[in-house]
C-alpha cells in the first residue's frame, strides 16, 4: 500500500502540468470565468456539470460560484493543491 500511496503522490506532482498550460491559456486568451473556458475548450464536461448542478439547489448556489471565478485562478489553485499533496505524500511514505 506504501508503494502505490507513493507513486500516487508522484502522479500528483507531475500529472498535473497541463493544468499549467490551462492557466497560461486563460491568461493568454483574456479575463474569461471558468464557465466560458469550459464551454470553449472542455465542453465534454460541461453536460455532466450541468445535470450535477440541476440536482438541488445546494450544488446550484456552489457551481454557479465556481463558474465566476477566473479560470487562471481555479487553474493554479488546483495544480497548487495537488502538487503539495503529492510532496506530501512522497515524503510521508518515502
Amino acid at each position: 500500500m506504501t508503494n502505490f500511496l507513493k507513486g500516487f503522490g508522484y502522479f500528483l506532482i507531475w500529472g498535473d502540468f497541463y493544468l499549467l498550460f490551462f492557466a497560461l491559456h486563460a491568461l493568454v486568451v483574456g479575463p474569461i470565468n471558468f464557465e466560458e473556458h469550459l464551454q470553449v475548450h472542455l465542453n465534454v464536461f460541461f453536460p455532466l456539470i450541468e445535470w450535477f448542478k440541476n440536482l438541488n439547489s445546494l450544488f446550484r448556489a456552489y457551481i454557479e460560484f465556481i463558474y465566476t471565478l477566473p479560470a487562471l485562478l481555479l487553474y493554479l489553485l488546483r495544480f497548487s493543491v495537488s502538487t503539495l499533496i503529492g510532496i506530501w505524500l512522497v515524503k510521508k511514505y518515502a
